[in-house]
């Protein structure tokens, strides 16, 4: 190469990178760049046309041939793989082989997500609050960051950021976060609201996709609307958590779903709220007054919505207002027929379980074959003479292996086994005289809602799916989030020795010395050849 072509070639490298660091500097294109821009690339050019038989002796040479091709080979593969990493972070998606479907948002989540984000202008954003050292808190973003994942791959206008409070003293004060150890916050056209989070025996705190949605439903609601449950009659417990049988967890999770819960005793205030969304009686053992049941009538004559789950054989005196539906509430207890080493057996001390459902209603359409209800000895409803001006769903049946006892101290039933109601859906109006309809769903048990039952199989989907239904929040009837379940192998103890003696212990555990024993093989000979 020539001294002077070297020379040229050297100052227009200088103006082309002293361009690169302005233009990186300043960030805008300056008129005085022209000035570098024009003689290094002239520079450049310039170069070419003095060393061009030199250019032109190095394309040609069989090395430089071969060199390109191999040039060429790597450049599409790069090519290839930064396009693939691209179309991996721009469409990021997760196979979800888990078993309860962990990693995939359920479909009430992703309702009140579509419902949220309808309009082209609406945005979710999250944010989660930390202190930097906070003993925990990297846990704590781990398990917020994974969950939040599974949010943002259904919906890109789902924004998250960490936001460290020291750094942003106003922002942490502007939405009141004071846990150091990790505190997230869905923020929706200006409403904000904490995610509550669940804190484990070491002190570690966990997110789940239930916590997230309830945060969610709390936040994009414009309003509360408010359900009442019936006192006065030793109805079930609202309040006491430590006590089984009574219903605080179901009041808990109608809280957590935007709705306001309150009692109301028809014997102080003989009148039903004009506020009330819907009215919940669940297992009055004491008799209706005939007063009671008149304001109870009035109301769904307006066009009311009522819940109503009755328990073993006591209908409280309400047998004429179930005639009003057409609807006999049958004094017998309902349980499956069991298989067993002895044959089939029907044991009063096990709970019913229910796995028929109506696939017309909003309420258990969503259930599978898979889904199941538990019920403890519900009594069943027989359809008698349903009014023409209103419609019967049967919402709940048990299995067709099932019968019906007397006495829970008995084991002989009656008649071939079948299946019985244990749930039926009402809708129309409630006197032929009625202006506005209503809506209904009786139950023929209220142990299924108590604090023993309530998290069992679909107990709480059926519970909050019936709620959500008749109050018209039917992006709330689906299926609750999922919570994570660890996959388990039970195998009796004989079949489990003989799979660690075939299966670890004489296939999996041999492979490595194996191949340990092949490579000081293929050393030895190398060795001595």
């Amino acid at each position: 190469m020539k001294s002077k072509s070297k020379l040229i070639l050297i100052m227009a490298f200088v103006l082309l990178i002293s361009l690169g660091g302005l233009y990186f500097a300043i960030q805008s294109w300056m008129p005085f760049m022209w000035f570098l821009l024009a003689p290094g690339a002239i520079g450049v050019l310039t170069w070419f046309v003095i060393e061009r038989s030199i250019i032109i002796d190095f394309f040609t040479m069989k090395t430089t041939k071969q060199g390109l091709n191999m040039g060429a080979l790597i450049l599409i593969a790069t090519t290839l793989l930064v396009f693939i990493n691209f179309l991996a972070v721009r469409y990021n998606r997760t196979v979800d082989l888990s078993t309860t479907g962990q990693y995939t948002l359920s479909e009430q989540s992703r309702k009140i997500i579509d419902q949220a984000l309808i309009s082209d202008q609406s945005q979710i954003n999250v944010k989660f609050f930390y202190k930097q050292g906070i003993e925990g808190v990297e846990a704590s973003k781990k398990s917020f960051s994974s969950m939040i994942k599974v949010y943002q791959e259904y919906s890109s206008k789902i924004k998250f950021e960490y936001v460290e409070m020291n750094s942003y003293p106003k922002l942490t004060a502007d939405f009141g976060a004071n846990k150091g150890s990790g505190e997230a916050f869905v923020e929706y056209n200006n409403q904000k609201n904490r995610i509550e989070g669940q804190f484990s025996g070491q002190g570690l705190q966990s997110f789940s996709e239930q916590q997230f949605t309830n945060a969610l439903i709390k936040t994009t609601r414009k309003s509360k609307k408010t359900v009442y449950f019936i006192q006065g009659h030793n109805e079930r417990n609202l309040d006491d958590e430590k006590n089984e049988t009574g219903v605080s967890s179901f009041k808990q999770m109608l809280e957590k779903n935007s709705l306001i819960v309150s009692a109301l005793n028809l014997v102080e205030k003989n009148e039903i709220p004009s506020d009330a969304s819907a009215i919940l009686i669940i297992d009055p053992q004491q008799k209706f007054q005939k007063f009671e049941i008149e304001t109870l009538t009035a109301y769904l004559v307006s066009g009311g919505s009522l819940v109503l789950a009755l328990d073993q054989k006591n209908s409280s005196g309400l047998e004429f207002f179930l005639e009003q539906f057409g609807v006999q509430h049958e004094k017998q207890y309902v349980f499956n027929i069991l298989n067993s080493p002895m044959g089939q057996v029907v044991n009063s001390q096990q709970p019913t379980v229910a796995v028929q459902y109506s696939q017309s209603s909003p309420i258990t359409k969503i259930f599978s074959s898979n889904s199941s209800t538990v019920f403890s000895k519900p009594n069943s409803l027989q359809i008698t003479a349903t009014p023409t001006y209103m419609t019967v769903d049967v919402l709940v049946k048990s299995p067709e292996a099932s019968v019906a006892l007397e006495n829970l101290d008995s084991t002989d039933y009656k008649g071939q086994p079948k299946s019985y109601n244990l749930a039926l859906e009402f809708n129309g109006k409630f006197k032929e005289s009625a202006t506005q309809k209503f809506a209904a769903v009786i139950f023929a048990d209220a142990d299924f809602l108590s604090n023993q039952y309530i998290f069992q199989n679909s107990n709480r989907d059926l519970a909050l799916n019936t709620v959500s239904s008749l109050i018209q929040e039917n992006d709330l009837v689906s299926l609750s989030p999922k919570e994570p379940m660890a996959t388990k192998m039970i195998l009796p103890v004989p079949e489990f020795n003989q799979f660690y003696k075939f299966v670890v212990v004489g296939l999996f555990l041999p492979i490595p010395f194996i191949f340990l024993l092949i490579s000081l093989v293929m050393w030895l000979r190398r060795r001595h050849a």
